[in-house]
């Protein structure tokens, strides 16, 4: 869906996602032997057209169903973020989520090839005008597998760039970092959070987007309070603040495609 786009922006990202119910996500730690299976992310910012809403975006993805069902393409997990706090230029973010980059290849190639694929194009380019990015995931926290019925849920996206001298060898270890820490926090940890390695981009795009995703917005507020008030979130907020700079955007998130075909 979506494909006359172009590219990722700093300010833009999201925070992928969210990922709640992702395949993929479920998957081994840095600290751990195994290294984590890395999603290839395809997302599209998107703003409304004049006079269009949620309304007309609904029926282009029911649309859109119809004719993947009727090509046999098999859609991927899509994730609908709306934009609620922030500087961010987009209404929306629509997210796929594919098991891989050989996997997005794929659907990619096969979308193309599929007059059907290309009709449904043209509906979602009369509701919004959007551009596109493709990036890498690494999951961060993973989430527990009880939260993947929640219906909506509150992402923090911050899109950074490295601070001088620094570099994506920083990131193993903020990673894990983050996740100690949120380990420690109980019922004031995140729910999910992971990161995104942008592919496309130009010379406003970002080094690196992290996303945390919690159940509400409160429960990311709490989170956030902890992290400010007691030592070892002090500790995580002064080791971020020495690898990147960042936006941040609050967006709320629900899955809109479950994958079938």
């Amino acid at each position: 869906m979506l494909k006359n786009m172009t590219q990722l922006r700093r300010g833009l990202v999201p925070g992928v996602f969210v990922l709640l119910a992702v395949p993929g996500f479920n998957a081994s730690a840095d600290s751990h032997a195994s290294p984590p299976v890395q999603p290839a992310l395809e997302a599209f910012f998107c703003n409304y057209n004049p006079g269009k809403d949620r309304d007309d975006l609904d029926s282009a993805t029911n649309f859109y169903m119809k004719q993947a069902k009727k090509a046999g393409f098999t859609t991927p997990n899509a994730f609908l973020w709306t934009h609620n706090k922030g500087t961010a230029p987009a209404d929306i973010v629509w997210m796929n989520v594919h098991e891989s980059l050989v996997a997005y290849g794929a659907s990619d190639d096969a979308a193309a090839a599929s007059s059907e694929m290309a009709d449904v194009n043209d509906r979602y380019d009369s509701v919004a005008t959007c551009q596109a990015g493709l990036g890498i995931g690494t999951p961060i926290i993973t989430p527990d597998p009880a939260a993947a019925g929640l219906e909506m849920s509150t992402l923090a996206a911050y899109a950074c760039t490295f601070r001088h001298g620094v570099g994506p060898d920083a990131l193993v270890d903020l990673r894990n970092h983050i996740r100690e820490t949120n380990e420690g926090m109980g019922d004031a940890g995140l729910a999910a959070a992971f990161q995104i390695e942008p592919m496309t981009g130009g010379a406003n795009a970002s080094d690196v987007v992290f996303v945390a995703v919690a159940e509400s917005t409160e429960a990311w507020a709490a989170n956030l309070a902890m992290l400010n008030s007691t030592p070892a979130g002090q500790s995580l907020v002064r080791h971020f603040n020495m690898v990147v700079d960042c936006d941040m955007n609050l967006w709320w998130s629900e899955q809109v495609v479950g994958g079938e075909g």
